[in-house]
């Protein structure tokens, strides 16, 4: 389970680095829009004011236009990526630690009921339950950073038209670095506890198969046993009816 949780903790990472390295080269997204905006209000001012089409006041509106349109068109292209990518990334995240509670839920109780059934040492329960205890502040802490940087995109996102989206660029900038360390740091030691609990149920196994083994040794003696004590009878009849 150790490995497979690696895996997809790795997954994660490289959807989060990927998408940060992508955000960094998508461009100043909220400049280029204001830009574009400002350029389509400019020409749209002049085709209200029925600006001469051929004069070089309008020609160069109508430049200055298509070429913020076409810049924001670029830009855009990247920042969908990054949007569509940051969603991905921050499923994954949510999965992978969400997997990591649902692991120690079911295997806490399974280590729980085993050593009631077989009355082994409370160890065993005590260490599963300890474990557990130890791994979901880091799970639940790597949902809620995801869920931070994610907030902080939204808020610096010039599509949502709020004014002040441009002061949240380098503070989701900031959120992106540290969450990626945070989740990854996070990750590393979900995987450490989920080894330990891993041996935790090989032992509680391996007590279980000398159980069974010691079991069906007395029953075989038993079976043996009693064998033994029927065959002189058995004997002692045939000589009788001889």
């Amino acid at each position: 389970m150790a490995r497979i949780f690696l895996t997809l903790a790795g997954i994660s990472l490289a959807l989060m680095i990927a998408n940060f390295v992508i955000g960094l080269n998508a461009g100043d997204v909220n400049d280029v829009s204001k830009a574009h905006r400002q350029a389509s209000l400019e020409l749209r001012e002049a085709n209200r004011n029925q600006l001469d089409t051929n004069s070089e006041a309008y020609k160069a509106i109508q430049l200055a236009a298509t070429r913020a349109r076409e810049l924001h068109n670029t830009v855009k292209v990247r920042h969908r990526l990054h949007f569509l990518l940051g969603v991905a990334a921050a499923l994954f995240v949510v999965l992978v630690n969400s997997i990591s509670v649902t692991y120690f839920i079911g295997t806490s109780r399974w280590c729980r009921e085993v050593v009631d059934t077989y009355g082994l040492d409370e160890d065993y329960a005590n260490r599963s339950r300890s474990l557990k205890s130890k791994t979901f502040p880091w799970s639940i802490s790597g949902v809620l950073v995801i869920i931070t940087v994610a907030a902080f995109g939204g808020a610096a996102d010039p599509g949502t038209s709020i004014e002040t989206a441009s002061d949240w660029v380098i503070p989701h900038y900031m959120a992106a670095i540290i969450g990626t360390c945070w989740i990854g740091y996070s990750f590393l030691m979900q995987v450490g506890l989920i080894g330990a609990h891993f041996d935790v149920i090989q032992e509680i196994l391996s007590e279980v198969d000398d159980i069974r083994s010691n079991s069906k040794s007395d029953s075989s003696s038993y079976v043996h046993e009693t064998d033994v004590d029927e065959t002189p009878g058995q004997s002692e009849n045939a000589d009788g009816e001889q």
